[in-house]
C-alpha cells in the first residue's frame, strides 16, 4: 500500500500576500481493477482497503450481485 498522505510545497495568498509552506495533503493513487486477469476499470483512490473497495465496485457495477460472490482478490506481480 502507498502512503495515504504526502508532504507538499503550497502556496497560500491571504488579503493578497503570497506566501509558501509545506503542508500535508492526501494521497490519491490510480487502482486498476482487473476480472480474471483482464482490465475491467481504473478507480481514483486514497490508499487502503484496496480489496474491499474492488469488491465494493463490483457490486456496485452490477458485475456480481453480492460482495459474497467475488471467491479471489490478489494484487497483480509487481504492484
Amino acid at each position: 500500500m502507498g502512503r495515504v498522505t504526502e508532504r507538499r510545497r503550497v502556496l497560500r495568498i491571504r488579503d493578497g500576500a503570497p506566501s509558501a509552506r509545506t503542508d500535508t495533503l492526501v494521497a490519491e493513487e490510480p487502482l486498476e481493477i482487473r476480472l480474471s486477469g483482464k482490465p475491467l476499470a481504473v478507480t481514483m483512490r486514497t490508499p487502503g482497503d484496496d480489496f474491499a473497495l474492488a469488491a465494493g465496485f463490483l457490486v456496485s457495477e452490477g458485475v456480481v450481485g453480492r460482495a459474497e460472490e467475488v471467491a479471489n482478490i490478489v494484487y497483480c506481480a509487481g504492484a
